[in-house]
């Protein structure tokens, strides 16, 4: 484990020497942009922008709706404790690379350009608290930190909403990423566990993507049980089946 962690901090130091942060696009890893203040190229910008989230998304909870269609997602069960769902984009390449630079490759940088980007698609903020979707301590071990939270974190600065981590994760299971959709409701079910007072607190749920929704179901539903007054989702990027 020495020689591997070694090796990585070598690697990192040689990649930090030829290519210093914020010199490479953090979407396309381009070398040659010139614009710095937003660690994006031109180009993967605009791809980005293309990915927000249409206008004609369900209003609560942002999936692809049919006009003149009730939204299949809101009569779903998972929907049931949460109450409103805001994210700035889709989850399409641009948006997936960015959370990867951040959930797998230690990636600071990644963290104010979704958090900005978050904060801007929170049109409501009467929020007593923002609290993450928690990792079990053993997840937390091996990757080092909580996306969630630094996400939290970012959205405190820009929002002045602040942190409370309300969850812990009681159940050691497979990543949802790994777990076919079908039985990701059940692969969390009863995972997590209020551990402060939340009676009486409108809660602003934070995590990095909403792909069925299983996990912040989960999630809010420990809340609501604990006696919060209402839970809210935001994520970086809502996965649509098609795009």
């Amino acid at each position: 484990m020495k020689a591997r962690a070694l090796i990585e901090k070598l690697k990192n130091g040689l990649a930090e020497l030829f290519f210093p942060h914020a010199a490479c696009c953090l979407c396309c890893g381009d070398p040659r942009r010139a614009d710095v203040s937003d660690c994006l190229c031109a180009a993967c910008r605009e791809k980005l922008r293309l990915q927000r989230v249409p206008p004609e998304a369900c209003e609560r909870c942002l999936s692809p709706v049919k006009r003149g269609k009730p939204c299949a997602f809101c009569r779903s069960p998972l929907m049931k404790p949460i109450h409103k769902v805001y994210a700035p984009y889709r989850y399409g390449a641009e948006a997936r690379q960015l959370i990867h630079q951040m959930k797998f490759n230690h990636c600071g940088e990644a963290v104010p350009v979704l958090g900005k980007a978050m904060a801007d698609a929170l049109a409501d903020r009467d929020f007593d608290c923002i609290t993450p979707v928690p990792l079990h301590p053993r997840r937390l071990r091996m990757r080092g930190y909580n996306q969630s939270l630094l996400l939290c974190r970012e959205l405190s600065a820009r929002t002045g909403i602040p942190v409370v981590e309300l969850l812990k994760r009681d159940k050691y299971h497979r990543p949802q990423s790994l777990t076919p959709q079908s039985l990701r409701q059940r692969n969390v079910a009863g995972a997590f566990s209020c551990v402060k007072n939340a009676e009486g607190l409108r809660v602003l749920l934070v995590d990095d993507v909403r792909t069925t929704g299983s996990t912040a179901c989960s999630c809010a539903k420990a809340l609501m049980d604990a006696g919060a007054e209402s839970v809210s989702l935001c994520v970086a990027a809502v996965v649509y089946k098609k795009q």
